[in-house]
């Protein structure tokens, strides 16, 4: 791996070992399960989660139609380790460690590439989109979801939070770069956590959300969804 890939293992490494991973499920599970049932997914399609982390997402892409099937790929070990320690012998899904830019899979071996969160940490987007694009089958489906994007003002400060390089984009510039790696009918739209912004008794200060008018301000930004489709 090289130094910017070296340096996203560690770092999520380090989440998988302090139950961040997890954590993930917790807080971004209700878009998905908002996100995955509009996906069509089918008998016998396959998916492929980028930047997967304990593979919740994946084992519920898994799970949306009878025989499906689902691939995750992350940059951390310890990650991939969680994702197995979790993973259901009832489903069709496995866990793999990969650069998204390398990803080692068949071409057009997928129906759908889905990403929670995980995209905008690509050391080289353009790489990342090609191999996404390789590895769906015609007319298959991409779908990204993020919620560190130009609009949702409140997360500008991520990065540094973070510790790591990020990729902070506009919704235009997104669909832009679905468009410039091939994908059709490029479009964004926004996913509402159902649960809202919870009781502020409840609200705890962090370092991305310091306040309570920041964390009801990203809550109402919501979740970008980032679509588009491989030709026919």
């Amino acid at each position: 791996m090289t130094m910017p890939h070296d340096h996203l293992a560690k770092t999520f490494d380090s989440w998988a070992q302090s139950g961040r991973g997890e954590r993930m499920e917790v807080g971004h599970g209700d878009v998905v399960a908002q996100v995955i049932p509009q996906l069509e997914i089918k008998a016998g399609d396959q998916a492929l989660d980028l930047g997967c982390g304990t593979g919740w997402a994946t084992r519920m892409l898994a799970k949306a139609a009878p025989g499906a099937g689902a691939v995750g790929v992350d940059i951390a070990p310890e990650m991939i380790k969680r994702a197995e320690e979790l993973h259901s012998y009832t489903i069709r899904a496995r866990y793999e460690v990969a650069p998204f830019e390398q990803l080692g899979l068949a071409d057009e071996a997928f129906t759908h590439v889905f990403s929670m969160e995980a995209i905008y940490y690509a050391p080289d987007l353009e790489k990342s989109l090609a191999e996404a694009f390789r590895v769906l089958k015609p007319g298959g489906r991409i779908d990204l979801v993020v919620d560190f994007y130009a609009e949702n003002e409140p997360t500008a400060g991520w990065a540094d939070t973070v510790g790591t390089p990020m990729l902070y984009l506009s919704e235009a510039d997104w669909r832009e770069h679905l468009t410039k790696a091939g994908f059709e009918d490029a479009e964004t739209r926004r996913v509402i956590d159902s649960r809202g912004t919870g009781d502020p008794a409840d609200f705890e200060p962090s370092p991305s959300f310091p306040d309570w008018a920041t964390w009801c301000a990203y809550r109402e930004a919501g979740s970008l969804w980032i679509h588009g489709k491989k030709p026919a």
